[in-house]
């Protein structure tokens, strides 16, 4: 299950941001009537519309976040003494998917229930739930079947790596493989679920999911110390009907695909960009 629950984007104003912003201009299409403003009006009015743009900007550039966890920071000096890299990608489960448990902490007329009978209650119901789950996301398992996420996201990765040219040479080794010991390092990536995810009561009641993947990423260097660690809670940050979905395995596959590429391009620019 997803460690972070996403709602969906929202661009607008907060209501009294929004009411601010309607007296400002109120304030100064009166100002345009008179005949001529002094300058502490002129300033007054300048540094708010500032205020409106600076918030404007925050609250549109923090809706398209589709992304959370922890990092640690990159050791740097590690990392430049890796001239050759391996890259290793696990994926620990098939698709997955979470709708119907995800409101079995809500309210529910099939129990009504107190102290540990409510508990047995809501544990019965989230194993009916958790089964509902499962067998749906079987039935898009058979939808998707030729969508090999491993592959797609060792290819991706070892493409972008070597798009850098922060490495003599970026090579995929299969689990198991570890490199030599001298100036090697390796990038290890576990992918611990993905698929689609209702990430909140409100999508779940809606019947509204996002694709999405948790995961891993280990940068290890050629002494076996770890240069750098990344969990990453990851969506695609479009929540549709599932309904949509289940009609267009083609729009499911080409999100998944695409979520996978820019998770990946993100790892890719972490260590990219690394100073």
């Amino acid at each position: 299950m997803p460690r972070t629950n996403f709602g969906e984007s929202r661009l607008d104003l907060p209501p009294s941001l929004d009411k601010f912003a309607s007296k400002m201009t109120q304030r100064n299409n009166n100002l345009t009537l008179a005949p001529a403003c002094s300058k502490s009006e002129t300033s007054s009015i300048s540094s708010g519309i500032c205020v409106i743009l600076v918030f404007s900007c925050f609250f549109i550039f923090a809706g398209c976040d589709t992304a959370t966890g922890t990092k640690e920071p990159m050791n740097t000096g590690a990392l430049y003494k890796i001239e050759n890299l391996d890259v290793q990608v696990r994926v620990d489960q098939d698709f997955s998917l979470v709708l119907a448990s995800e409101v079995v902490n809500g309210y529910d007329a099939l129990f009504l229930f107190n102290g540990a009978a409510d508990f047995v209650g809501r544990a019965v119901l989230k194993g009916i739930r958790a089964n509902e789950d499962a067998n749906l996301a079987r039935t898009f398992r058979e939808k998707i079947a030729a969508i090999n996420l491993q592959s797609l996201t060792q290819k991706a990765l070892v493409d972008g790596l070597q798009a850098t040219l922060r490495f003599k040479s970026v090579t995929a080794i299969t689990q198991g493989m570890e490199p030599s010991p001298t100036d090697r390092g390796i990038l290890r990536v576990r992918i611990e679920n993905w698929g689609l995810y209702a990430g909140s009561k409100e999508n779940a009641s809606l019947q509204k999911v996002e694709v999405g993947l948790n995961a891993t990423c280990t940068l290890v260097g050629g002494d076996g110390k770890i240069a750098w660690e990344h969990k990453d809670h990851f969506t695609g940050g479009i929540h549709r009907p599932i309904s949509e979905y289940a009609s267009s395995p083609d729009l499911l596959i080409r999100e998944i695909e695409e979520t996978t590429r820019r998770y990946c391009s993100r790892v890719v620019n972490e260590i990219r960009y690394a100073q």
